[in-house]
């Protein structure tokens, strides 16, 4: 089993090959119960923004260099159209 992550980190999604921040593990309640037990899945973060969606700890990776440079280049794309320079 391959180490997770560090928060922040740019990891693709081998089941669905999307590319996105690792935010941390999810946090699943039982019972109705708020303290949350990690439940083994993955957050991951868009690059672009929106919806976090879970992907299973085996299926999260490292971004290879030239995924990563056309993900930040994207951010960085999107925010200059955005106006966030």
């Amino acid at each position: 089993m391959q180490p997770l992550p560090e928060v922040g980190d740019l990891v693709r999604d081998a089941a669905t090959g999307r590319v996105g921040f690792y935010v941390g593990n999810v946090l699943g309640t039982s019972s109705g119960s708020r303290s949350g037990s990690a439940s083994g899945r993955c957050l991951i973060r868009p690059v672009h923004g929106g919806a976090e969606w879970e992907a299973e700890p085996a299926d999260v990776q490292p971004a290879t260099p030239m995924r990563e440079l056309r993900a930040r280049a994207a951010e960085i794309n999107a925010r200059s159209r955005r106006g966030l320079s």
